[in-house]
């Protein structure tokens, strides 16, 4: 499997009331993207404060609460996070998504079924990470950045920061 090298300053996007940001524990029990439930956990980190921005709205797409309809203390937290140099899965290039066998319009499209058996073998190589094209508002042809899903079995992040509210990280330019 095709490897990138990944680390430095990430972001977990976060709700106000969780004990831990850091903790895998929810995505074991729920699944993700790259796991299926109950087999390991996956934390999820964006690249950037923007990538951060646009998952924080795209969870919120098709609800009939939307992000901006929360009260203030109820929008998400930012976390800034420590990740230590790693060979990680690439699927952010071209040539790791044709490896994988992924169209090359992934993520657009893409469900997290197809994913996952991906995320399952290079968990058990013993990869640490996954590093892919966030999937938040892609269309076939853009994708906003890049995401790390750093596995269970990876050596514990530092949480670089408190959690910031979200006044305090989210882009003052609102789509």
């Amino acid at each position: 499997m095709r490897t990138v090298s990944r680390g430095g300053r990430y972001y977990r996007v976060c709700k106000t009331n969780w004990a831990d940001p850091l903790d895998s524990s929810f995505s074991k029990s729920n699944g993700g993207r790259w796991n299926t439930r109950g087999e390991f956990g996956a934390i999820h980190l964006n690249r950037t404060v923007e990538v951060a921005a646009a998952n924080a709205r795209w969870q919120h797409r098709g609800r009939a609460i939307g992000l901006f309809d929360l009260r203030p203390e109820q929008r998400p937290a930012l976390v800034d996070v420590t990740v230590p140099q790693v060979q990680a899965l690439d699927v952010v290039t071209a040539e790791g998504i044709r490896e994988l066998r992924l169209p090359m319009t992934y993520p657009y499209g893409i469900p997290h079924e197809r994913c996952r058996p991906i995320g399952r073998r290079a968990y058990r190589l013993g990869l640490l990470a996954v590093a892919c094209r966030s999937a938040a508002e892609c269309t076939p042809h853009e994708w906003i950045g890049e995401e790390l899903a750093w596995f269970d079995h990876a050596p514990p992040l530092t949480q670089a920061s408190s959690p910031r509210k979200f006044s305090d990280w989210y882009p003052d330019v609102i789509p």
